[in-house]
């Protein structure tokens, strides 16, 4: 049985447990520092992968739908449009923007 558009949901992730943003964490301690850090790579790269499974899933309703794909994959692409604009990969170490 093949999964249709209105069936797709987004896959639960695995919760790690709550550490300080960096802003909080004190600069002395440097296991909480390190454990921002990874927390802040970490949930930033769930977020971008979480964006790709949105294309993944826009591809095979696509492919899937064939010519009625405009009604149909709408509400993905929805998604995929606020994922390109939401879902970026940033670091722990923000730049300065010009």
């Amino acid at each position: 049985m093949t999964a249709t558009a209105d069936s797709w949901e987004y896959p639960t992730q695995r919760k790690f447990e709550d550490v300080a943003p960096l802003s909080e964490v004190d600069p002395n301690d440097k296991a909480a520092v390190l454990r921002s850090r990874a927390l802040a790579v970490r949930e930033s790269w769930i977020s971008a992968m979480e964006g790709r499974i949105v294309q993944e899933e826009l591809k095979k309703c696509y492919r899937a739908e064939g010519v009625n794909h405009y009604q149909n994959c709408r509400h993905l692409v929805d998604l995929y449009m606020t994922a390109l604009k939401e879902k970026r990969v940033e670091g722990w170490r923000k730049t300065e923007s010009a």
